[in-house]
């Protein structure tokens, strides 16, 4: 279990990210309400799906290119 101090409770309750060190994983986690968590993986999962449809586009306007030189 994770005990977080009283500022680290607060930072969490103002929908800020806290970072902290985890020695059973030998990494730093980033903390955050459920909410905040969910926002930013929507984003996320939006910035992937724009991504994806530049990469699509660009192969095919390069295929287009190649296919129709002038």
């Amino acid at each position: 279990m994770i005990e977080l101090t009283e500022q680290q409770r607060r930072a969490i309750k103002n929908g800020e990210a806290i970072r902290i060190t985890s020695p059973e994983i030998g990494e730093d986690v980033v903390l955050l309400r459920a909410t905040e968590y969910e926002s930013m993986r929507e984003l996320l999962e939006d910035h992937r799906e724009q991504e994806a449809v530049l990469r699509y586009s660009m192969k095919q306007a390069k295929k287009v290119a190649q296919e129709n030189p002038y």
